[in-house]
């Protein structure tokens, strides 16, 4: 980029060696000028040195490409490194100059849906004889016809003398992410954004595997790797950004009352070991056949899904196979093991494709139990107010203080013996050491991993498991931790009648983000009516993320009126969190989402309920 290079060497080198010693999500911004004598640049050593992202130059005016664009792109994306294009303007009083430069930009840097894909920037610092008030007016066609070209929201590079000149302080692009040059600064100013989203604080680096040293641009991304996963691959939308697969209510799908049957856990997918898949870490797609024990006829499957050893942040995204995911299920972050459990159809030969975006690693899963509608099989659900059974802290059920290794819980007697499965939210709180927590009937070895945790950051998540004697038992493998366990529902023996779940094509019903449900991340608590569900239905299965939390917190939900009393997932600084939820429903259709702590983005997919089914 051109930003003039007027800057003190010594604060440079300080704001250099700053970066470098710290955990700052960091990255270049490249040209053609970064290729002396044509030499290439070699990702892989940008990547090894602690970097994360670059952004490529692509096109200048109408006229300039840049000849390493193509190369560049894929060879980035190749290292795993974030990679985003972006477009040097040349603002001109010519008719449709805007627009004929944004289509230029767009067919260059093709199809911005890709993994790793940040949106397209527009590098304006040039005003081209312009007013400042034409310069809005062609600043303004050029992000929206940009925005339409490529689905992606556009991000806006600019410096604080130009802006406050030329575009005379403007506030009206604002919804955009701000990338700032600001070379002489502690922290970049903002212009009127609420903050920055990329800071260019250098012009003056040097990084290992790109030429023209000493003269090469250093940024740094104002968020977590979770949060650049997160921005990486949105789309646009009417109000913000939005993950792609939001689903027109007029092809939504709902399936046959279903009754669930718990399966001995099965693993059967593991690419550290070659099981079920090939042998190594996934990226994309991956084509999974569940095991012999889900009949053909299932309605769905519940699979607790790992993914292992993450190279980079990302999500994991479950459907038949052969069709298009449409809800995440699994977030995780950079070296950080994550586990979930997840509900989803399979097609007709009971096979399903697991989708990993982002960062790659090892899956692994385990079939749980899955749903039929075939007669006599299965048992209903019975909801049931949700009570805590066991918390450590206070001594509740178990010994008070961490716990670790094997800790046997008692159900209460609501649950009766012969239940064919229970279903507990689990929570690790204030782990000392990284670990692993696992759930099986009392008497029972645990064979799947339910839960992954670090040290010192709570975690919770869904748990469905068989019991023995209304007793199971919950594995601690790692560090010690307080213990939390709440009961929410079970399932009966098999009858002809009761409360059935039906699986639904997944619709978005919250995303602060979009306005969808509600808008902010300051929002508390938000009550909502679910779409595609009879009347009478009891309780709603969602996909609930928590996304680039600014500090600790956890999300609860409860039937519209109910005071909330069990936690749904837990979240940390930096990391968005995702997970599976049941919940009562009031009348109408109606729950309430609550949020404890810090500011955070809430979304909450539904794809399921349950509802009474006639006998027979």
């Amino acid at each position: 980029m051109l930003f003039p290079r007027a800057v003190a060497a010594a604060v440079a080198a300080v704001l250099l060696l700053a970066g470098a010693a710290s955990a700052d999500v960091s990255g270049p911004d490249v040209s053609r000028y970064q290729h002396p004598n044509g030499a290439a640049i070699d990702w892989n050593a940008v990547r090894g040195a602690g970097h994360d992202f670059t952004f490529i130059k692509a096109t200048e005016g109408t006229s300039v490409l840049n000849p390493y664009f193509d190369s560049d792109w894929s060879s980035a994306a190749s290292a795993g490194l974030y990679r985003g294009a972006y477009h040097f303007a040349r603002p001109s009083t010519a008719a449709g100059s805007a627009a004929a430069q944004a289509r230029r930009f767009a067919a260059t840097i093709g199809d911005q849906q890709q993994p790793l894909t940040l949106p397209p920037v527009l590098d304006l610092e040039e005003a081209g004889g312009l007013s400042p008030a034409a310069l809005v007016s062609w600043t303004r066609s050029f992000l929206t016809t940009l925005q339409t070209l490529t689905g992606r929201t556009p991000i806006l590079y600019t410096y604080p003398y130009f802006w406050r000149t030329a575009m005379a302080g403007s506030t009206a692009f604002t919804a955009y992410p701000l990338w700032i040059a600001s070379y002489s600064t502690a922290a970049p100013p903002t212009l009127g954004w609420p903050s920055w989203t990329f800071w260019q604080y250098s012009a003056t680096g040097t990084i290992r595997g790109i030429g023209s040293a000493g003269s090469l641009d250093v940024n740094r991304f104002n968020g977590s790797m979770s949060d650049l996963a997160a921005l990486a691959l949105t789309t646009a939308h009417a109000g913000g950004d939005v993950p792609t697969g939001i689903t027109d209510p007029a092809l939504v799908q709902v399936g046959e009352p279903s009754r669930y049957v718990p399966l001995t856990p099965t693993r059967f997918v593991d690419t550290r070991h070659g099981l079920g898949a090939a042998k190594g870490l996934v990226s994309g797609a991956l084509p999974v056949q569940v095991p012999d024990a889900v009949p053909a006829e299932a309605t769905g499957v519940v699979l607790n899904a790992s993914v292992v050893q993450p190279t980079g942040a990302g999500w994991v995204r479950v459907a038949p196979y052969g069709t298009t995911p449409l809800t995440t299920a699994i977030n995780f972050s950079r070296g950080l093991s994550t586990t979930g459990l997840l509900v989803t159809p399979v097609d007709a030969a009971r096979r399903a494709t697991v989708n990993v975006y982002g960062g790659s690693g090892h899956v692994v899963l385990d079939a749980v139990g899955y749903y039929t509608k075939a007669t006599g099989e299965g048992g209903h659900w019975v909801p049931l107010a949700p009570s805590r059974i066991v918390d450590s802290r206070s001594g509740t059920g178990v010994t008070a203080g961490p716990q670790s290794g094997e800790v046997e819980v008692t159900l209460p007697e609501a649950v009766p013996a012969d239940a064919r499965g229970v279903v507990l939210n689990v929570s690790v709180v204030d782990p000392e050491h990284p670990g692993y927590l696992r759930v099986a009937p009392a008497g029972s070895a645990a064979t799947t991993t339910a839960l992954n945790y670090t040290d010192i950051q709570s975690s919770t998540g869904l748990v469905m498991t068989a019991s023995t004697d209304r007793k199971v038992t919950v594995s601690l493998h790692g560090g010690a931790a307080q213990l939390v366990v709440d009961l929410i529902g079970y399932y009966d023996a098999a009858g002809t009648d009761g409360q059935a779940m039906s699986t639904t094509t997944p619709q978005r019903v919250l995303d602060t983000r979009s306005g969808t449900g509600a808008r902010g991340r300051e929002v508390r608590s938000v009550t909502l009516t679910l779409p595609s569900m009879p009347e009478g239905a009891t309780g709603a299965v969602l996909n609930l993320s928590a996304v680039a939390p600014s500090g600790k917190g956890y999300l609860r939900l409860a039937a519209a009126g109910d005071t909330p009393t069990t936690t749904a997932i837990s979240f940390a600084r930096g990391q968005s969190t995702t997970g599976l939820a049941l919940t009562p429903v009031a009348a109408g259709r109606q729950v309430t989402v609550t949020v404890y702590g810090a500011a955070v983005d809430v979304v909450a997919d539904l794809v399921g309920f349950h509802a009474p089914v006639s006998p027979g």
